[in-house]
């Protein structure tokens, strides 16, 4: 893959907060989040269930639905997206950022031919006409590596794989050749031999096409095959950011380190992970790991300590 070292900054989120106050009343779902995205890198952003992954994608594209309450900035190419008109983000959404949803059934509109919904993306943004985008579409799904893409393409959604499914999805994403992707764990519910080819193709979009990727996950397995960074959150926290090989060697927060002793191929003789005995919950402004970390003291549940930098990224502890 690709090495990021020297690329520009291509989109920066500055302490962007949001909630749902019709769900979650006034928590957090995302409390203070600052990143920042090079370009033709692969950025995976780790965490659990809730912790605030997707609703970060979701804002990237300016999907949050109309309760959500966002606090921030999120710049992309210098331009602030929340400030941008209705008629503005119809311009970047799908052209300059695009995203792979998290379920190609619910994705896909399952009355419409595949074909069809890929070539409405170069018909909008490519001004092809209908002919010209249809050819288009067979191309781009044989490059997804679809077998007898013209035969396919007359197909609804039901009728193909899961791997396939998902692989027209990439091509819808991937159709007016975005700068940034936005990739909402794209190898969920696949089989392994599956999850490996989606993996390699995303892979070998970036490389080639030299596509921003910023890459959702909960899996550590598959962040290993694809990542140049990685940002590690919980609870709507950024705890920790690193380089892979960095993170996977020496792993700076608690957190961080006790998602990677539960995987089986761990260095059994460094593993140090038990399951510690669950604490009180802290304050709305401690630590969110604080119930669970064997280093936690009184401060950790009290209060959340700064963002730091280190020698190897960035670790939100207040061992550092």
């Amino acid at each position: 893959m690709a090495r990021s070292e020297g690329w520009g900054v291509i989109a920066e989120i500055r302490n962007l907060r949001i909630s749902f106050p019709l769900y979650q009343g006034r928590k957090w779902a995302l409390k203070g989040l600052d990143l920042t995205l090079k370009g033709g890198e692969v950025f995976a952003f780790v965490g659990e269930s809730g912790s605030g992954k997707s609703a970060t994608g979701y804002a990237f594209m300016g999907l949050l639905p109309p309760y959500a309450r966002v606090e921030g900035t999120i710049l992309f190419q210098g331009r602030d997206l929340f400030s941008l008109p209705p008629r503005e983000w119809c311009k970047v959404r799908g052209r300059q950022i695009s995203m792979i949803f998290q379920e190609p059934m619910t994705a896909l509109n399952p009355t419409v031919k595949v074909g069809r919904q890929v070539a409405e993306v170069f018909m909008l943004h490519s001004g092809l006409d209908r002919r010209g985008a249809l050819d288009e579409t067979v191309r781009l799904l044989e490059e997804m590596g679809i077998p007898n893409a013209e035969v396919r393409m007359e197909d609804y959604p039901h009728q193909l794989s899961g791997g396939m499914r998902q692989r027209v999805l990439i091509a819808m994403a991937m159709a007016a050749s975005p700068r940034l992707l936005i990739a909402d764990e794209p190898t969920t519910a696949l089989d392994v031999t599956v999850q490996a080819q989606i993996i390699s193709l995303l892979k070998r979009l970036q490389k080639e096409k030299g596509t921003t990727i910023f890459f959702i996950t909960h899996d550590l397995g598959v962040v290993a095959e694809i990542a140049h960074r990685v940002g590690v959150i919980k609870d709507g926290v950024l705890l920790e950011e690193a380089p892979v090989d960095q993170l996977y060697s020496k792993p700076l927060h608690p957190y961080t380190r006790a998602l990677l002793e539960v995987l089986p191929h761990w260095d059994r003789e460094t593993r140090t992970f038990q399951l510690p005995r669950v604490r009180e919950r802290p304050s709305a402004e401690g630590c969110p790991f604080f119930s669970y970390c064997f280093h936690a003291n009184s401060e950790c549940a009290l209060e959340l300590p700064p963002l730091k930098d280190v020698a190897s990224g960035k670790v939100r502890c207040w061992l550092y």
